[in-house]
């Protein structure tokens, strides 16, 4: 069951929101873009009312509104979210990003789960609706559980060192 409170405070633990672009992160992001090719990847880490891009490619914003997310949407689950065709489906047809800039018509992201809570997503997005297979559900996910575990070296190595 969600709790957004539990959620949150996963959230906070891993001390991330808006630090510096990691290296490890933006490869993740851009082998995505490449190994699915989309225009664009990113991974999506979602506070209280805003989403934040932790690693992005194709993506021009550092952030936005939580309320119109797709990101919300995925971490309210354990699996994959897929929306192959956004105009046609009713949870995001009316979405502003949809019917206006950047027209999402295609989005992946998997959950990226840490100390049992979905802290945000690994996402892909494109203009064009399209299909995803299983084997490629299954491979943002390893990418999803890459993330977290970059995501937690790097809090290691934040407390750690001086």
């Amino acid at each position: 069951m969600h709790n957004e409170q539990d959620r949150l405070h996963a959230l906070h633990d891993l001390n991330v929101l808006d630090t510096s672009p990691e290296p490890a992160l933006d490869e993740l992001v851009e082998f995505a873009r490449q190994r699915f090719m989309v225009p664009t990847a990113f991974i999506s880490l979602v506070a209280e009312s805003r989403q934040w891009f932790k690693a992005k490619a194709g993506l021009d914003v550092g952030e936005a509104s939580r309320e119109h997310a797709f990101c919300d949407h995925t971490i309210r689950q354990r699996q994959v979210l897929v929306v192959e065709d956004a105009r046609v489906d009713p949870r995001f047809m009316n979405n502003p990003f949809v019917i206006g800039p950047p027209r999402i018509r295609f989005y992946a992201g998997a959950p990226l789960i840490y100390k049992q809570q979905a802290i945000g997503s690994f996402c892909i997005i494109n203009k064009d609706p399209r299909s995803f297979s299983d084997t490629d559900r299954k491979d943002l996910v390893v990418l999803a559980k890459a993330t977290v575990a970059e995501l937690e070296m790097s809090r290691a190595r934040r407390f750690l060192l001086p």
